[in-house]
């Protein structure tokens, strides 16, 4: 008998959460004092992708599926531009296969559906 069944099915991919629009300008924004509730973070330094300031050019913020060793991982990007946001790598197979900002997101069938 398998435990797994036990314990529900760990391939389960829930929806991502949806993501604030991207600005353009961060003016109106503290990137030092994020809500988390509504940013998913609760402070931004530097964009994760290219490393310069977020206030140089704006807060783009995007989610990508990224396998880190054994595991296929929701990272949370936080980009300065949409210019970095198009550098990033594709995402893992089987997985959506660009960077999105969650909400309903129509992801690849799976091999055990």
């Amino acid at each position: 008998m398998s435990t797994r069944a036990l314990f529900g099915n760990e391939k389960l991919r829930p929806p991502f959460p949806r993501l604030q629009p991207a600005q353009d300008s961060v003016a109106d924004l503290d990137p030092e004092n994020l809500d988390p509730r509504r940013w998913g973070i609760i402070a931004i330094h530097r964009c994760s992708v290219c490393n310069h300031p977020i206030a140089q050019s704006g807060f783009h913020q995007v989610w990508i599926s990224l396998r880190v060793a054994t595991d296929v991982l929701p990272l949370l990007v936080s980009a300065c531009s949409s210019a970095c946001v198009a550098e990033l790598p594709d995402g893992a197979k089987d997985y959506i296969p660009t960077p999105h900002t969650g909400g309903r997101v129509d992801q690849p069938a799976s091999d055990w559906d």
